[in-house]
């Protein structure tokens, strides 16, 4: 059966909304991943080096219900993370050994055992000093609704 608009976009609606996942009472995470990997359906957060150096530890988004729209110009249902003020930023600090390279992003739980997805790096950040900092692009899963079966 071929779902209507209506039913489909229901989708981001539920996943903004779902207080076992994304709109915990506790804060997400989001974590820099520090090795190379390939964002899979199937990855969990074993399979991923998180940084856990000074400055680049993972930082706590906003708890609760998350943004969803639709994205007019694609039709793509979007659920979009809600960032802390100060958004996601890390800094590099005393402390760490560099050169640190930063191949993208994961977003889980606030303990960061549960991973909820990944944002690949195009071309890989490479921190080398004190007072570099790194930002998150806009942390948002979208749903294309023509793919709803």
């Amino acid at each position: 059966m071929k779902p209507t608009r209506l039913l489909a976009n229901t989708l981001s609606t539920l996943l903004a909304a779902d207080t076992a996942n994304l709109a915990n009472a506790v804060a997400m995470k989001v974590g820099l991943i520090t090795a190379p990997f390939t964002p899979s359906l199937d990855r969990v957060m074993a399979d991923l080096t998180i940084s856990a150096l000074t400055g680049l530890v993972p930082l706590a988004m906003t708890a609760g219900a998350q943004l969803e729209s639709v994205d007019q110009a694609s039709g793509e249902l979007v659920v979009e993370i809600k960032v802390p003020a100060g958004g996601a930023r890390w800094e590099t600090g005393g402390g760490t050994t560099y050169p640190v390279t930063v191949y993208g992003f994961a977003l889980g739980n606030g303990a960061m055992t549960t991973l909820y997805g990944t944002h690949s790096l195009t071309t890989p950040v490479t921190l080398t000093g004190d007072n570099q900092a790194i930002t998150a692009p806009a942390l948002q899963f979208r749903i294309d609704p023509t793919q709803v079966k």
